[in-house]
């Protein structure tokens, strides 16, 4: 069934209306109510409900005469809620054309399962656009996914503006292909929601370039190791990634905003008490996102099949937002990664660099050993150095030339004064003028480079000298023109 159009769904202003809009009987709302509990007045708190708890409600809500839901009273509910969520969309400026319809009853029950196409793809000799995993969320993955449709990625948007009231800022905003990327690494294939903070940034598209080579080190076999991308380097280039990972999280619905929030609020502690440690604190965050989600979700599982008390949010189909939330919680593993590491480095001097207890042990077990696990350093200024060196030889080179220009002026002046016997001006003769700027030896004495320039031309030699007579400092005639030789 179509919705309403735009203008009638914006001018309702409450439940009510859009109960009264879509003419939904009383009993099948307090049946309805009944199970999800009573939203009030406000549409954005029914539209933020997932379809999945709209058709389960359903199934289980029943008349205030104790009979089942039938199809008809479902419909209604669906309609309320398809209307809510149009409402929001529209409420936060979104257009009624970009507006993805979602039906309760349309859904994958598991998402680790996608539907069968309705007939096989035709063979083609062209290479699809594809993305690689390595770029978007992991560097250690090497598999590659195709980029989401439109649709998709507006479904996305969509929920996220629903549940935050409006779009994400340009600084924090997902990019298509790395929401394609989390949402296959998470929902299709079930593993943790982690992403890999050096490929992971804000502007996914225009950093992309910058992060698109990787180091190869050779290990002395022949054979090659390839170094990680170096992850952020403090907090604050942490939060960027951080944020960037929320808005995804949130328009995909894998994590809650409360477990996004209480897990940020641990890594800014950690970083507050240890100030100098960062360099354990961004490991250990990227060993827990990548690694100790997962273990959690196991042991909460085994605790389940064993009949222990489990946390009060956990949700077996989506586990991370309870997942994470046990993580920040994580006192033990926190002490272990980052504490007593931290602790003892403090009192050891704070020489050289605080390393975790299972990073030095992993260490001494990789060929090539600790130097591979750490990011490549990058050669600051090797340019500038360079240029630096360059410049130093030339200017020795110069200043080499213009000694070996001098001692020839000077032997040939010598040359042509021998067996003249000292004259009346012999040891008269002035090297620099009265500002102390150097003669030309050329100029003065006709020879060399400077013999054809003119009175008041400009020195031609490498280095600029004044052209005077050196006995009398004129610069209208050079020594053999002077009238007091």
């Amino acid at each position: 069934m179509a919705l309403p159009p735009a203008a009638t769904v914006s001018a309702v202003t409450d439940v009510a209306g859009l109960i009264d809009l879509m003419g939904m009987q009383d009993g099948v709302w307090r049946g309805f109510v009944g199970q999800v509990g009573d939203p009030g007045t406000n549409i954005g708190h029914l539209a933020a409900l997932p379809a999945q708890l709209i058709s389960a409600a359903c199934s289980h809500a029943t008349m205030p005469d104790g009979s089942a839901f039938v199809p008809i009273h479902a419909s209604q509910v669906g309609l309320v809620w398809r209307v809510a969520r149009k409402h929001v969309f529209l409420a936060n400026g979104g257009l009624e054309a970009d507006f993805q319809d979602v039906e309760p009853w349309d859904f994958v029950r598991n998402p680790g399962q996608a539907a069968a196409p309705a007939s096989p793809p035709k063979a083609s000799t062209v290479k699809e656009n594809v993305l690689k995993m390595a770029s978007l969320v992991d560097q250690t993955d090497e598999s590659e996914l195709l980029p989401a449709s439109m649709d998709k990625v507006q479904e996305w948007t969509q929920r996220y503006i629903t549940l935050m009231g409006a779009p994400p800022e340009e600084e924090e905003e997902a990019t298509d292909a790395q929401l394609a990327a989390l949402h296959k690494r998470t929902v299709l294939l079930g593993h943790p929601p982690y992403v890999d903070f050096s490929v992971w940034t804000p502007f996914g598209r225009r950093s992309l370039r910058s992060q698109k080579f990787r180091t190869y080190v050779p290990l002395g076999d022949g054979s090659y190791i390839i170094k990680e991308l170096p992850g952020p380097q403090n907090l604050t280039q942490w939060m960027a990634c951080w944020r960037v990972f929320k808005v995804a999280a949130l328009a995909l619905g894998i994590v809650s905003l409360a477990a996004l929030q209480q897990y940020e609020k641990a890594i800014e502690k950690l970083t507050l008490q240890w100030p100098l440690a960062w360099g354990l604190i961004v490991l250990a965050d990227d060993k827990g996102r990548a690694e100790r989600l997962e273990k959690i979700r196991r042991n909460v599982m085994i605790d389940q099949q064993a009949g222990r008390v489990l946390p009060l949010d956990w949700d077996e189909q989506n586990p991370w937002s309870a997942c994470f939330k046990l993580l920040a919680k994580d006192e033990q593993y926190w002490s272990e990664q980052v504490r007593h590491p931290a602790a003892a480095w403090t009192a050891a001097g704070s020489h050289g660099v605080p390393v975790a207890p299972a990073e030095a042990i992993a260490a001494t077990h990789v060929v090539g050993g600790s130097d591979v696990l750490q990011a490549p350093k990058e050669e600051k200024d090797e340019r500038r150095r360079q240029a630096n060196r360059d410049k130093r030889s030339a200017r020795k080179k110069r200043q080499w030339e213009d000694r070996e220009e001098l001692r020839k002026l000077k032997s040939q002046r010598s040359d042509s004064d021998k067996g003249q016997g000292k004259g009346q001006n012999q040891g008269k003769w002035k090297s620099k003028d009265k500002t102390g700027a150097e003669i030309c030896f050329s100029w003065v004495q006709a020879k060399g480079t400077c013999a054809d320039v003119p009175v008041g031309g400009e020195c031609r030699g490498k280095v600029r000298r004044a052209h005077k007579c050196q006995l009398c400092l004129s610069p209208g005639h050079n020594n053999s023109n002077c009238p007091q030789k």
